[in-house]
Parts: structure tokens; sequence; C-alpha cells
């Protein structure tokens, strides 16, 4: 499984692409322990597992997926993520 094409957790995505939510919202669910669903596909958002993965972070609720470390395809960290979207920011 891969990430969406416009997941904002994948290093291609188009930056500052959030949605109606900021930085740190993602940066938050992510860190959390909550299942991150998916904003296109019916289920889990694979970039987000896959963020989790890179940053060593194990959530709780055995329901959220779990994906292997891909630091090539998904951001490696919250620094990263965070430069990336906030390049173009007004």
């Amino acid at each position: 499984m891969t990430p969406c094409r416009e997941c904002p957790w994948r290093r291609s995505a188009a930056p500052g692409w959030l949605g109606s939510e900021t930085v740190a919202y993602w940066l938050r669910a992510a860190h959390s322990d909550c299942v991150m669903m998916c904003h296109i596909r019916a289920g889990q958002c694979t970039g987000a597992a896959i963020y989790r993965a890179n940053v060593a972070k194990l959530p709780r609720d055995p329901k959220c997926l779990r994906m292997p470390r891909d630091t090539e395809t998904v951001f490696a960290g919250p620094v990263e993520f965070q430069t990336y979207h906030e390049q173009f920011k007004p």
C-alpha cells in the first residue's frame, strides 16, 4: 500500500495543501493515538501510518494501521513536514 498522490504526508504533495487544517493539527493527530482516516480513499491513511513508523510512533489502539518505515516517500519527521508545508505561507 502506498499513500494517495495528494496525501499531505507524501514528500511529493503540493506544498501547503492541508485542506482546511493547519500543520499543527496534522502533526498533533499523527503523534496521537487516534485512527487517522484517508481523505480520499475508504479506510485509514497510509501516509500517516508510514509517517508514524518513520518517527517511531506506535499508537496504542490496535485498530490503527501499521506500515513499515519509508523516508523516501513520506516525511521523516515533524520538522520536515512543517518546513515543507509552510514554505509558501503568505
